[in-house]
């Protein structure tokens, strides 16, 4: 008994030294989806989604285990493959860098051709524009890419 008073003395104690009362406030469901009253910035958001997740449902069955057996491959642990990934990737990544020296480095060229794995690369300064253009070889597939003059 003795110790029950003692902790509503506490207890009364802390009351009055705290004299915070609590608040509340109600909670409000605010939809993200604008079709449904959320903020009309969400539409091109939500939409990017939506066509991201798309090709799950468009993709053949075959194509679907094609793309299985390919991403399985790539991600064997096996080190050679493994090195091998490495070696590939970091000599793209110097030849990528070689040929943006030749496009914008300080002592760029005025024109030029790459030619790397059936990609093609070619580009020519018109005016303050270089002009770069990339042919994918095997697939038909085309970039065409403007860019400004880089000033030294």
């Amino acid at each position: 008994m003795h110790s029950f008073r003692a902790l509503s003395r506490a207890a009364f104690a802390a009351a009055a030294i705290f004299p915070f009362c609590a608040s509340a406030r109600d909670l409000v469901y605010q939809p993200v989806n604008p079709a449904f009253g959320g903020s009309p910035l969400n539409g091109p958001f939500i939409l990017g989604q939506a066509q991201a997740n798309n090709f799950r449902y468009l993709e053949s069955p075959d194509a679907k285990r094609q793309r299985r057996q390919q991403d399985a491959t790539n991600l064997t642990n096996d080190p050679a493959a493994q090195f091998q990934r490495q070696i590939t990737s970091s000599l793209l990544s110097q030849i990528a860098s070689t040929i943006g020296q030749q496009i914008l480095g300080e002592n760029a060229r005025d024109s030029g051709r790459f030619s790397v794995g059936g990609t093609t690369v070619d580009f020519l300064r018109v005016g303050g524009q270089i002009v770069v253009d990339i042919n994918e070889g095997a697939s038909g597939g085309r970039t065409q890419i403007t860019l400004p003059v880089p000033n030294f």
